[in-house]
């Protein structure tokens, strides 16, 4: 206990102190309140944000998408920021964490290239990173179409990984695929390195990505029900690992349900997600679709786990991803009002789309 206090005690300092700046409930529901966008202007100069969006903000048409790539920006620099205080002990695992970032380029660009997003707003949306990750991006955004792109990924694991699912991308005609393998990809070289933790390091860790990976293969589940693909093709999309809190055999029946009403019930009865299918039932009983919401309600499910670790003395390396976690929620959440006073939505139809913190 001693060791790890001593270890992560400037760790725990740091995230503490940053995590009582995130926005509050009653934040949330005055920046909701807004009357239009510029009394949204006037409440954002008073935040910290201010100083990463306030040059886009004060025009009368704000750029959205400069506004995102800003706030994931400041987002990653951020977070390299403050890795100078992660023990030497939990680098390995906080860099395999941290590559999603580069994968997220990956998976920007494949966007584009595919016409899920316009190709010539992907370059607005990609994030600056380390030079060499920098070079590795601009080659892959050079690329002339999908295959092509696959071809110049310069790690021949994440290369066969997308190469393999090639196939179904072009069967579907959906960019799915090739998403879902790039994220087979990451918790695969995730876990690999969460293995590698000890005592408290590893349990804490574990229950926070058991419940990511968890709620990953639900997703895939789910999602792949709304487009009527055949659970042989969902099956390979599965993440199996021993870090997934949902047995291979427990996937399979979920697959195999009959209706989303089947699966709901299933996930409520077997599962910890207990609160996560009692709101999707709700949509089935209210008249919504399906998966309304899913992302909010799976979400808040996590930000309930990454405030848990942050009770009592968090001398282990999980509160450095469950603090980046709730950041990258607030940044959501901003996002989300922003858009909404963009658009004149009412604080009420804002608010429903808020992840409290």
């Amino acid at each position: 206990m001693f060791k790890n206090a001593r270890d992560y005690g400037p760790l725990n300092v740091y995230m503490r102190s940053q995590r009582t700046m995130l926005f509050s409930a009653g934040t949330y529901n005055l920046l909701a309140s807004a009357t239009d966008l510029n009394n949204l202007r006037q409440m954002l100069a008073q935040t910290n944000y201010h100083e990463i969006i306030g040059s886009e903000m004060v025009k009368d048409y704000p750029n959205l998408i400069e506004i995102d790539r800003r706030l994931t920006q400041n987002f990653v620099d951020q977070f390299n920021s403050f890795r100078k205080f992660v023990p030497p002990r939990s680098q390995q695992f906080i860099t395999a964490f941290g590559s999603r970032f580069f994968l997220n380029n990956i998976k920007v660009i494949l966007s584009g290239l595919y016409g899920a997003n316009r190709f010539e707003d992907a370059r607005g949306m990609l994030i600056s990173l380390s030079e060499e990750e920098n070079r590795q991006t601009e080659s892959l955004f050079a690329a002339k179409d999908i295959p092509d792109l696959i071809s110049r990924l310069e790690n021949p694991a994440l290369r066969s990984a997308l190469e393999k699912v090639i196939g179904e991308y072009r069967y579907l005609d959906i960019v799915y695929p090739l998403i879902i393998a790039i994220d087979q990809f990451y918790y695969d070289s995730l876990c690999n390195t969460l293995q590698s933790l000890k005592g408290a390091d590893y349990r804490s860790a574990k229950r926070f990505f058991e419940a990511q990976i968890g709620i990953q293969n639900l997703e895939i589940i789910l999602r792949s029900k709304a487009f009527g693909i055949q659970p042989a093709m969902v099956k390979k999309w599965l993440i199996y690992t021993q870090f997934c809190p949902l047995s291979q055999q427990l996937l399979e029946r979920f697959l195999a349900a009959q209706d989303f009403e089947e699966t709901f019930k299933l996930i409520k009865e077997e599962t910890a997600f207990k609160d996560l299918a009692n709101r999707l039932i709700t949509n089935l009983e209210t008249g919504l679709t399906p998966l309304a919401n899913f992302d909010l309600y799976a979400d808040q499910h996590i930000v309930h786990i990454a405030n848990s670790i942050f009770r009592g003395a968090s001398f282990n390396i999980t509160i450095y991803p469950a603090f980046f976690f709730l950041k990258e929620i607030e940044i959501r959440n901003l996002r989300t009002i922003i858009l909404g006073k963009i658009h004149d939505k009412a604080s009420e139809e804002i608010l429903d789309k808020i992840i409290l913190l």
